[in-house]
């Protein structure tokens, strides 16, 4: 059962888009898990479509339909600035395992050649995925059955889908489909179940910071945004 979810705010920037990318998949992936949040956004674009109805009419030039119909047939050019931002993969291209174990929105920014795991600790590492973006950090986080994440404050914002199994901190249990918000200055300790690996999909808006170690011993320092 989801008991955690985004708050209004979050739901109402999604609806009208004003979210950035790692945010905007953050709560996209919530929604493929949750039909209440659903319901509140198709509620919401309601709401806008009414709100844009009682707006006055703008004044639209005599050709911009025909301007509109020609740049959606030419030719699409190739250049360094017009690639993709992701890779398109589908289910096919991803590790069988992994596949099976995220969300189908998902496999569309995964792709097997190009994700990365990188060991944090024994039993955490972190796969970071690039989607174009340039003011957060968007990443998979996986703990081994049984393991933790060392503890760690948060220098900014941190926003958690739980993807698959489940994991619990001083605050308590979350499970697939949970949505979480850290804010700066918050510190805990998440711990997977000693059945099954937890994975969670994260975005941070700034580096997060290993409690008692060292800067130069500390892998959560690096932060890239991507």
């Amino acid at each position: 059962m989801i008991n955690n979810h985004p708050n209004t705010q979050f739901l109402t920037d999604y609806a009208a888009g004003a979210l950035s990318i790692a945010p905007l998949i953050s709560i996209t992936t919530h929604l493929q898990f949750c039909d209440p949040c659903r319901e509140a956004v198709s509620g919401l674009n309601i709401l806008g479509g009414e709100l844009l109805a009682d707006c006055d009419q703008a004044e639209l030039s005599d050709d911009l339909l025909a301007q509109t119909l020609a740049k959606l047939t030419a030719p699409m050019e190739t250049t360094p600035e017009t690639q993709p931002a992701v890779g398109a993969a589908d289910a096919g291209t991803l590790c069988p395992e992994l596949a099976n174990q995220l969300p189908k929105y998902l496999h569309k920014f995964l792709n097997h050649h190009e994700l990365e795991w990188r060991a944090l600790s024994s039993t955490l590492s972190v796969a970071a995925m690039s989607v174009g973006e340039t003011d957060y950090e968007l990443a998979l986080h996986r703990i081994d059955a049984g393991g933790k994440a060392p503890v760690h404050d948060h220098k900014g914002t941190e926003l958690t889908v739980v993807l698959k199994g489940s994991f619990s901190d001083e605050d308590g249990i979350y499970h697939e489909g949970d949505f979480l918000v850290r804010q700066p200055g918050d510190v805990h300790r998440p711990s997977a179940t000693l059945d099954q690996a937890c994975i969670c999909l994260s975005v941070l808006s700034a580096p997060i910071k290993l409690t008692g170690l060292k800067r130069v011993l500390n892998p959560f320092m690096r932060f890239n945004p991507s």
